[in-house]
Parts: structure tokens; sequence; C-alpha cells
């Protein structure tokens, strides 16, 4: 094993739609329920229920899943846990969007069905607040992809 190899880990990412990444990365930067966590080689045990955000992942190298995917790749990821050990990362996500290669129109149908679930009567407060955090993320998203 060469020393570039050596610094590297196994990387999951899964969503209720199946496997979405399966790689080798040198990190991976993913929001937890209270901030952001830094991931790297020998990372300690650790289970984090996640939050809402952006996860970047470093890939390395790609195996046979959804890809191929070189250099740093972003996924949308609300909710879900991570599972770190012995030099792995499982990611399960409740729902998780690849931001690369991601078509407008794609992007667009999911902020008009969150901002179509915003106003619901069914939701409490803490969902409320949590659908207009999620419109404000992937409104954010929609602006970098456009430019």
């Amino acid at each position: 094993m060469d020393n570039a190899e050596q610094k590297t880990f196994h990387c999951s990412l899964i969503d209720p739609m199946g496997k979405l990444l399966d790689c080798r990365t040198a990190s991976v930067v993913l929001p937890a329920h209270d901030g952001q966590v830094g991931i790297l080689y020998n990372h300690m045990p650790m289970l984090c229920e996640l939050g809402l955000g952006i996860m970047r992942v470093n890939v390395v190298s790609e195996d046979q899943y959804k890809g191929p995917f070189e250099g740093e790749v972003s996924f949308f990821i609300d909710g879900g846990f991570v599972l770190i050990a012995a030099n792995s990362v499982m990611v399960v996500a409740y729902d998780a969007l690849a931001l690369q290669d991601l078509k407008p129109k794609r992007l667009e149908s999911v902020i008009e069905r969150t901002a179509r679930d915003v106003p619901s009567a069914a939701l409490s407060a803490t969902e409320r607040s949590h659908e207009n955090e999620r419109l404000r993320l992937l409104r954010r998203i929609g602006e970098s992809v456009k430019s």
C-alpha cells in the first residue's frame, strides 16, 4: 500500500432511493444536527444524527456504484444518521440529492414541492421552521446552479 492509499477510507451514502455514492475518500464534511463534522482517516468511532445541509466528499476512487465522481462532490442532505468506524463512513440520509450535474428542472421540482409543504396546516411550528430552512437552502443551491 502506498502512502496516499493509506490515508483514504471508505464512504457510502444511501437514501430511500438507493445507494448514491460508494467510494474511497480522503475527507468528508457533513451536516450533523448540531453543526458541521469533518472526517479524516482514523477518525474516532462515532454515531451521529444528521441535520440539514451540504455534505462534501473528496473522492479518490469510485467503486461500482453510481458515478463516476472525481474530486470534491457535494450532496444536499436532509436528516438521517452517519456511522463512522474502522475507517469507514456510512451515511443513511432521509433525503439526499447529488448536486453535481444537477438539472435545473429537477431542482425546481424539489423547490416547488417544498414550497407547497411550508404553509400546510398539518405541520407543527418546528416542522414548518424546518421546511422554511430547507426551502432557503434549496434556493441558495438553485442560485449557485444558475451561475
